[in-house]
């Protein structure tokens, strides 16, 4: 959770993770592990991206959400925002919905289309075999 806060921060603020790194004395490649959660946070270290993000070493580590804000505490958001993220959200959940079902349809049309071929593979097959079986060609006969 604390890298992913991390990179919500950072991106918020508009810093690249080389200036984040540089900051704390790390190779990029050093921040991006603890961005991605593959390295432990030392205490000094959670104090410096405390300073650079300008939040509080307890509210990087707390399991909430960062909630950005640009001066004053944030205000209960309005009915009328609730209203539209739901709306989003709604949207976005139905056009899951539409790109899974279409790709349930686009699975069917190949299982179909597996099956046929199979079908006429061994239509073929049994074709060859007829006429390896009655062929003087295909007997070894010479006449």
């Amino acid at each position: 959770m604390t890298g992913h806060k991390l990179r919500l921060l950072r991106e918020f603020r508009n810093y690249s993770q080389e200036y984040i790194a540089e900051k704390l004395g790390i190779t990029q490649n050093a921040y991006s592990r603890i961005e991605n959660n593959q390295t432990r946070l030392t205490a000094d270290r959670l104090e410096k991206l405390a300073v650079i993000l300008q939040i509080t070493p307890m509210e990087l580590l707390s399991e909430k959400e960062p909630f950005i804000c640009f001066s004053e505490p944030p205000p209960t958001p309005p009915r009328e925002k609730e209203e539209h993220w739901k709306e989003i959200i709604e949207n976005t959940r139905q056009l899951y919905g539409q790109v899974i079902c279409g790709k349930d349809e686009k699975i069917a049309h190949l299982e179909n289309e597996i099956s046929f071929l199979r079908k006429e593979k061994d239509r073929i097959m049994r074709l060859l075999e007829k006429l390896t079986d009655t062929s003087p060609l295909f007997m070894g006969a010479v006449t």
